[in-house]
């Protein structure tokens, strides 16, 4: 299992060096700058081959340099460090929406 650290800006850059360190063995660290995650620090994901698309559209764009492909598989994302309570996010819509009425 991943493992997930959090640490704000601050302690990123007093302890970089050691942080590090720890996405080396696998850790995810999320950086917080106030109570906002502004950065994340993982391992980089190795890249594999990926076949001709079969669409001749896709296939001039990438001959053209307009698009390129994906560079890894995609891979499911681990559950979010971060807990709201139901309904929060309707009220601070609503909240927003209320004050740009005002």
């Amino acid at each position: 299992m991943e493992q997930i650290k959090t640490v704000c800006v601050e302690q990123l850059r007093a302890n970089l060096s050691a942080h590090l360190r720890e996405v080396r063995r696998g850790t995810r660290i999320l950086v917080f700058d106030g109570n906002m995650v502004i950065a994340e620090l993982r391992e980089p994901v190795a890249s594999h081959e990926v076949p001709e698309p079969a669409d001749p559209v896709v296939a001039e764009w990438l001959r053209e340099g307009l698009v390129t492909l994906p560079s890894r598989k995609k891979t499911p994302l681990p559950p979010s460090p971060v807990h709201l309570d139901n309904g929060i996010a309707q009220r601070l819509l609503d909240e927003d929406r209320g004050a740009e009425r005002s």
